[in-house]
């Protein structure tokens, strides 16, 4: 850990006990909240005792063979209660939420579902929740609340509300670039939002390299004591730290054996399409901290005289692992990749002008 002369603007703050809620992906949580697609047209049932209900319902639902059918506002409903009674757990400590969505087909007939096609569906859910369930990756993270939409295509989408608890205290017991926690707060009050929506491959990628840029950007460079000085770079090296090379051995909660001290992040995935993932202020302070001690820790470690980082960047990579043979291990990575490039500071006087 180095200390890094830097002029703040701001007041020194602690890390706040309880953190404020997260910006979400509106969409996943208008889904979740106030879905449009499948308006109710039936009348939710007043039932007195919903875990026999469901219970009973389960059996009845894999026991049928007489070709009762459900409106798909009934069959969304009933998947919606039974995902919450078999997954969902609010009576936990969190003090944050995610949302996210997951799409499955399932078979319709002329707007209805048949109850065996239920049972399909519903089997089809629940492997579908196990998995989102195995790719966990906050402190106590639980399954909050479940909805799910089904309309006349068969399209149907599974809105997850999951709790967790934002590890704040444990995320600046080490500090890699800044003092303490006080000149980390300070950093990340002054430079991020709880308004803004940090994804990881826009604003998230493209705000940390902004602030990486001009960040300590003239700390180093001499200076002549009553005089001027003329300073410029010359390139010497590049390097690229990502999940594979760096780890955390005090916990980042990203990606890779060790934890990567660069973003990373595994998801199941059954498609092509690039996972959706949101970084709290909290996460975006703790790349901040850690890009700027990889980029920096470098030179200390790799010793060249009077050198600085001078260009970041940090480029966001999706990779997809198929394999056809055994497709429940297909996942799709997303990470970062931090390039750095180094230069060399050269410095003359300038020559007196004669007028």
């Amino acid at each position: 850990m180095k200390k890094r002369n830097l002029i703040i603007t701001t007041l020194l703050v602690v890390v706040a006990a309880t953190v404020a809620f997260v910006s979400c992906k509106k969409e996943n949580q208008d889904a979740l909240l106030n879905n449009t697609e499948s308006v109710m047209t039936f009348t939710v049932p007043q039932i007195d005792d919903m875990n026999a209900y469901l219970k009973g319902f389960k059996q009845r639902m894999r026991a049928t063979k007489d070709g009762e059918t459900l409106t798909l506002d009934e069959a969304a409903w009933h998947l919606s209660c039974l995902a919450n009674f078999d997954f969902c757990r609010i009576n936990v400590e969190y003090d944050d939420f995610q949302f996210d969505t997951i799409d499955m087909q399932v078979n319709t007939t002329n707007g209805v579902m048949l109850m065996n096609d239920l049972c399909k569906a519903y089997e089809q859910m629940c492997e579908k929740i196990q998995q989102f369930k195995d790719g966990f990756n906050h402190l106590d993270q639980n399954l909050y609340f479940i909805k799910v939409s089904i309309n006349a295509e068969g399209n149907a989408k599974i809105a997850l509300m999951t709790s967790y608890i934002i590890n704040s205290k444990d995320l600046y017991t080490h500090q890699w670039y800044f003092s303490d926690v006080y000149e980390a707060a300070a950093a990340c009050d002054e430079y991020f939002s709880s308004d803004s929506i940090y994804i990881w491959n826009g604003l998230g990628a493209t705000t940390l390299e902004d602030i990486l840029n001009l960040y300590d950007h003239h700390e180093n460079i001499p200076s002549v004591p009553g005089g001027s000085i003329i300073v410029y770079f010359t390139p010497t090296r590049d390097h690229t730290f990502n999940y594979t090379n760096t780890y955390d051995p005090y916990g980042s909660g990203f990606y890779y054996i060790n934890e990567s001290r660069v973003f990373a992040k595994r998801y199941y995935s059954n498609n092509n399409s690039i996972p959706y993932y949101e970084f709290s202020t909290w996460e975006m302070c703790y790349l901040l901290d850690s890009y700027l001690g990889l980029g920096y820790d470098y030179i200390d470690d790799h010793l060249y005289a009077n050198e600085s980082p001078i260009n970041w960047n940090v480029i966001p990579k999706y990779f997809k692992n198929i394999n056809q043979n055994t497709p429940f291990y297909n996942y799709a990575y997303i990470y970062h990749d931090l390039h750095v490039e180094y230069g060399r500071f050269n410095g003359f006087e300038p020559p007196v002008s004669c007028e």
